[in-house]
């Protein structure tokens, strides 16, 4: 852990603003929240705060988004394929993310809805199932996932 904190903080102290930082925060099960915690301290001894981030397959519990908004204004919640496995924490916490902070992936290769291979072209299967856990229409989600990807990439 120490040499991989060791690398995000060189990592950080690097970023340019104007580009978006992208952070992948995974450990074991149950270690999501504190992860983030830690991460979110180290990004704030080093990130201006409108750095726009974008948190890499995103799925944690309830609260963990907003304390993230709270001091990055600019962060986007980016839920993968993982989303057909969430338990209910998770799925509460993806109905808090607001609509315009949520990007959509696949993660391809990585993290099949179903099966053994994902391809970009599925990301289509996670808008479906991001939006039936968010009683919202699948072709919003979308719309809204395409809008924020653009902005977050100055596309």
């Amino acid at each position: 852990m120490e040499k991989q904190e060791a690398l995000l903080r060189q990592c950080l102290a690097k970023a340019n603003s104007t580009k978006p930082v992208i952070l992948h925060i995974r450990g074991k099960v149950g270690q999501d929240v504190e992860l983030n915690a830690r991460c979110r301290t180290m990004a704030e001894k080093y990130l201006e705060k409108e750095q726009p981030i974008q948190l890499h397959c995103f799925s944690c519990e309830p609260g963990v988004f907003a304390a993230w908004r709270k001091v990055f204004p600019q962060v986007y919640a980016s839920i993968s394929g993982m989303v057909a496995r969430f338990n209910p924490r998770q799925k509460q916490e993806l109905q808090e993310i607001p609509l315009d902070r949520l990007l959509l992936e696949t993660d391809s290769p990585y993290l099949p809805i179903v099966g053994k291979v994902n391809m970009p072209h599925f990301v289509g299967d996670v808008a479906s199932l991001v939006a039936a856990h968010r009683g919202e229409r699948t072709q919003d989600v979308l719309a809204a996932a395409n809008a924020n990807c653009r902005s977050l990439f100055g596309l």
